[in-house]
C-alpha cells in the first residue's frame, strides 16, 4: 500500500511539472526532426522510463521465481531422502536388536548346558 501510495504521488507531480511546462520544443534525432508540446515529451520519457523499469522488474521477479523453485524442488528431494534414511536407521536398528535377542537367548541355552557338564565332572570324580 505505501508503495501505490508513492506512485501515485510521484505521477501526479511528473503531471503537474509537465502541464507547467507546455510549450512547444523542436526535436531532433539522428534523421528526425519534428515539433511537439513539451507536455508530451515528459509525459514521454516518463512512460518510457515506467516501461523499462518494469521489464527490469519483471526480470529479476523471474529469475527469483525460478530459483525458489528449483530451491523447493532440492527441498522435496532433501525431505525424501532424510525419510528413506530415517527408515533405513530403524530397520538397521531393529535387526541389531534381534541379533542382540537372539545372542541372549543362545547365552541362556549354553547356560544351563555348561552348568550340567559342570556337575556330571563334579560328580564323575
Amino acid at each position: 500500500m505505501p508503495f501505490l501510495i508513492l506512485v501515485i504521488i510521484i505521477c501526479m507531480l511528473v503531471a503537474l511539472f509537465a502541464v507547467q511546462n507546455a510549450v512547444a520544443v523542436s526535436l531532433n534525432f539522428v534523421l528526425w526532426s519534428f515539433s511537439t508540446s513539451l507536455v508530451l515529451v515528459i509525459l514521454g520519457s516518463f512512460l518510457m522510463g515506467v516501461l523499462v523499469a518494469t521489464c527490469f522488474m519483471l526480470t529479476m521477479k523471474a529469475k527469483h521465481y525460478l530459483k525458489d523453485k528449483k530451491m523447493r524442488e532440492e527441498m522435496q528431494q532433501l525431505e525424501a531422502e532424510n525419510k528413506r534414511l530415517q527408515e533405513r536407521v530403524a530397520m538397521l536398528q531393529h535387526t541389531q536388536l534381534l541379533h542382540n535377542e537372539a545372542a541372549q537367548a543362545a547365552a541362556k541355552q549354553e547356560e544351563p548346558a555348561a552348568d550340567k557338564a559342570a556337575a556330571e565332572s563334579g560328580s564323575r570324580q
